[in-house]
């Protein structure tokens, strides 16, 4: 199994506080970095990074490519990805150059995630066409992946959604024939869609390895139901999920470190952060507060679903969330690794969590977690290998 981080870096304001401190948002992204290239140092082999727009202090990830491109340069082997691009608003052929060009950077290292993005973030890039964002994104990446596909001439395209002229475009990708491709899930049963397009699964764990699971086998069914059309030039056969928290030497440290981190996590990712989107007074922290002293909740005056507003209130002790000890991150491991998962993403940023603290959860990972699960990296290859027996498409991918 893989291991690897995932980030949508966070920057809460203080109570009470109408803007960010002097350098605080730069303060977040250069610690993001500098965690990013440690777990380069450490071994981890993936770092996914998201894509958000108009979600101040739960997202501060607007310019992906940016700050990937920056780490193609400062690390040495973990793979570099987008965890997603948007593909519904951004240019295909901008997305595919700026793909391309990382790939050349890291010699071979990107890995190009894309999906739709959510719904109230890319609605004042969509207007009236909104209502078609799923099938836009999907036309849209279509185009970046035969861009990226392409040795000479890109053919163009015409369709409902573009009307590009032939054109040769630069660079070219590293990888041939191009990056593997992924694309991101958030709610249970979607695997099959994932695997019907040859793409590569990176899903949520909030309801712990009993879900994955379910996600995992239906995907495989589908992968080997031959009814799959691939997006790209070949398949890209992963699914790789993440856990949300923190690791520290004890239960009880880690759950004191990481509690009120991860709770206001889960409060954006519920509903907090876009209850009120295009609203310059937001202020997500003191929303936040609110909430846990019982005074409101803004997404209840959102009209956020009871399910979501459920889970929320549990955010911290879901099954897929954990701050713990060492032991504890071995046993879920173990049974992430029992679905046959390909790869487990570690997203740590969240709320107030110092850096320091982060760093020696990634240690701890690294040094007292991880060693187990490498040494039967070959069994699950064996079983991988036992999947793909009978699939009779190309295969690009990572994993």
């Amino acid at each position: 199994m893989k291991f690897g981080v995932f980030y949508n870096p966070m920057v809460p304001k203080a109570s009470d506080q109408e803007d960010w401190d002097p350098g605080q948002e730069r303060e977040a992204l250069l610690n993001m970095l500098e965690q990013i290239r440690f777990a380069d140092s450490l071994g981890f082999d993936y770092a996914f990074l998201g894509e958000h727009h108009f979600m101040p202090e739960y997202a501060h990830n607007s310019a992906t490519e940016v700050l990937l491109g920056s780490l193609a340069q400062t690390t040495s082997n973990i793979r570099l990805g987008t965890g997603i691009v948007h593909a519904s608003h951004n240019d295909p052929i901008r997305t595919a150059e700026r793909i391309a060009t990382l790939d050349q950077l890291t010699g071979g290292r990107a890995e190009f995630g894309f999906g739709p993005g959510t719904t109230q973030e890319i609605a004042p890039w969509l207007g009236a066409d909104l209502h078609r964002k799923a099938e836009r994104a999907h036309a849209s990446a279509q185009v970046s992946i035969d861009v990226l596909a392409s040795r000479g001439v890109w053919p163009g395209v015409h369709d409902d959604f573009f009307d590009f002229p032939a054109g040769n475009v630069v660079p070219k990708t590293y990888q041939t024939p191009h990056p593997p491709l992924w694309t991101s899930t958030a709610l249970p049963g979607m695997a099959p869609g994932v695997a019907a397009r040859g793409l590569g699964q990176l899903m949520l764990t909030l309801a712990g390895p009993d879900a994955v699971a379910a996600e995992v086998a239906a995907y495989w069914d589908t992968l080997r139901s031959g009814s799959v059309q691939p997006m790209g030039r070949g398949i890209n056969p992963a699914v790789f999920t993440f856990t949300i928290g923190l690791l520290a030497p004890t239960d009880e440290l880690a759950e004191e470190r990481a509690r009120e981190g991860l709770e206001f996590f889960g409060f954006g990712l519920t509903g907090g952060a876009m209850a009120r989107i295009g609203d310059p007074d937001h202020h997500l922290w003191n929303a936040f507060q609110d909430f846990k002293a019982g005074r409101s909740d803004i997404r209840t005056e959102a009209g956020t679903p009871p399910m979501l507003l459920e889970m929320g209130r549990h955010f911290a002790d879901l099954p897929g969330t954990m701050m713990c000890g060492p032991e504890r991150a071995r046993e879920f491991t173990r049974a992430i690794e029992a679905t046959h998962a390909d790869g487990l993403l570690l997203n740590q940023q969240f709320g107030t969590t110092k850096h320091e603290h982060l760093m020696e959860s990634l240690e701890i990972w690294a040094t007292q977690v991880i060693p187990e699960f490498r040494e039967r990296d070959a069994e699950h290859q064996a079983w991988r290998k036992q999947q793909l027996d009978g699939i009779d498409l190309p295969v690009v991918t990572s994993v």
